[in-house]
């Protein structure tokens, strides 16, 4: 089989962006390794109900 050098670039790229996508992907889904509340410096926002109404 004969390769070209487009056809090299081609699967050198497909292999790239697929790499890329992997890393990226695996970076995002990772739990953070902070240990701190997201919303520390913010005060928790108040609900929309009332929890204790009842029928």
């Amino acid at each position: 089989m004969s390769w070209k050098f487009t056809d090299f670039c081609t699967w050198a790229f497909v292999f790239a962006f697929c790499s890329f996508l992997a890393v990226h992907h695996a970076y995002m889904k990772s739990p953070t390794p902070s240990r701190e509340i997201a919303s520390w410096s913010k005060p928790a926002p108040a609900p929309w109900y009332d929890a204790s109404y009842k029928l």
